[in-house]
């Protein structure tokens, strides 16, 4: 209505009186004069300013012409109208730009889903020409590792697959530090007590600690960008890089505390599947994962720390706990439960955690290690300072994905985004873990 006021308040206000001015004979001083009577109200309703103007006429014309008011107010009342019309039809899909892009739109879908049809290959290359093709990489050479972002008209999505990781972030006690590293106290000897006999001399005991050192390690990415697609897409393109780092992220955690061997490919950790100081349950006589057997898992469950017996957890990747829902107890009953909305799964009553980075089916060796049960927050910590930071650079140099030359962000026009954390883990309570490992040799 605002613009509809400014429309009615100059000459065209003038206008709607001359209309009536004949029938109920307005002097021309009497018309001039006629819109400086009309306060015209914001945000008003029409019948608002229909109101304002047949009261300005009123206090103009005479007071006995009935008829010709009741005309007047009838001519006000349709410009209004009139005019709100045309004033919708200037916006949303009944404007003229925006009906025209809906056209090219819809003629653009007939003609692909014909040439599809069809299977006319040429008519589809020709039709695609309206598609973004900018490239999204970090090589120099131009070679689009990262793809291509297609058809900003149809799609503001990347469709990608999304595995679970971070469950030794999620499982693991997480501790935020402020220095570079933590210090963990341990029970390494305990208390020792004796019977004393009347009279004798009490025995000395002591408590012996021992000192696990976290040292936190710094995980970091970064993704090279054309300025092109950052400013002609239409996704939030640094929301879904922040999502896929994010992700890099958590496998990398995963590996190096899970698998990691000590080498620097798992940033120097040694991985639970890995260290030395777990304790083993062997599967005597059976060399491979699709061996295992009930009373397996039973041994792991009677191996484990006292104190796990109500907390403990198996933790393996999915194909293994696909050989385990087989598996039955002596009295014919699956041990494996199906997960519900109240709970995870379950073997043996203890939850089942999937770890994505453990030994799959596939990886089946003697001597191997698969499976791990107990409690991982008494087992172990996981530190971290800060969260993952995010920073943007315009130029600088950045190395290719190659490692064999510099990338220079100026003479590219390309931007980059450096994504770092800082992390890292100890095992505190070796012994509230055990592992499930193939034999070296068979019966």
């Amino acid at each position: 209505m605002k613009k509809t006021y400014k429309v009615l308040s100059g000459f065209e206000l003038d206008g709607v009186a001359y209309e009536v001015g004949d029938e109920i004979d307005l002097s021309a001083e009497q018309v001039a004069n006629l819109g400086d009577k009309v306060e015209i109200i914001e945000n008003g309703s029409e019948a608002d300013l229909v109101k304002q103007i047949t009261e300005a006429l009123l206090k103009t014309i005479r007071s006995d012409n009935k008829e010709a008011l009741a005309k007047m107010k009838s001519d006000i009342e349709t410009f209004v109208k009139e005019q709100k019309e045309l004033a919708t039809k200037q916006a949303g899909i009944y404007h003229p730009e925006v009906q025209e892009k809906r056209k090219k739109l819809n003629e653009y879908f007939k003609g692909y889903f014909a040439a599809v049809a069809k299977e006319d290959v040429e008519a589809l290359k020709s039709l695609n020409k309206m598609a973004s093709t900018k490239e999204l990489t970090t090589d120099s050479t131009g070679t689009p590792y990262g793809g291509y972002v297609t058809d900003s008209e149809l799609s503001a999505e990347i469709r990608t697959l999304i595995t679970q990781y971070g469950v030794a972030r999620r499982e693991m006690t997480a501790i935020p530090l402020t220095k570079n590293s933590y210090r963990a106290n341990e029970l390494a000897t305990d208390v020792t007590v004796y019977w004393v006999d009347e009279g004798s001399a009490i025995r000395s005991t002591q408590i012996v600690l021992g000192q696990e050192d976290l040292l936190l390690k710094k995980l970091g990415a970064i993704v090279a960008i054309t300025s092109e697609l950052l400013a002609d897409q239409e996704i939030d393109l640094f929301s879904f890089i922040g999502s896929r780092v994010a992700e890099g992220f958590a496998k990398a955690e995963d590996e190096a505390f899970f698998i990691g061997d000590g080498t620097a490919t798992y940033g120097g950790f040694t991985g639970l599947m890995e260290a030395d100081d777990i304790e083993d349950v062997v599967m005597t006589g059976i060399t491979t994962f699709a061996g295992i057997k009930t009373d397996h898992l039973f041994a792991l469950l009677d191996s484990s720390h006292q104190s796990v017996a109500s907390t403990g957890t198996f933790f393996g990747h999915r194909s293994i706990r696909n050989i385990i829902r087989n598996l039955k107890d002596d009295e014919g009953r699956p041990i494996y439960q199906m997960p519900s909305e109240s709970g995870p799964a379950t073997v043996l009553g203890r939850p089942y955690v999937e770890v994505e980075v453990m030994p799959s089916s596939a990886d089946t060796a003697a001597g191997t290690p698969f499976l791990l049960y107990g409690d991982m927050k008494k087992a172990c910590i996981f530190g971290f300072k800060g969260s993952m930071e995010a920073k943007r650079f315009d130029s600088g140099m950045i190395r290719n994905v190659a490692n064999n030359a510099d990338i220079n962000l100026i003479t590219t026009d390309r931007e980059c985004i450096r994504w770092t954390e800082r992390i890292g883990y100890i095992r505190i309570l070796p012994g509230a873990l055990v592992r499930l490992t193939t034999d070296t040799s068979g019966s």
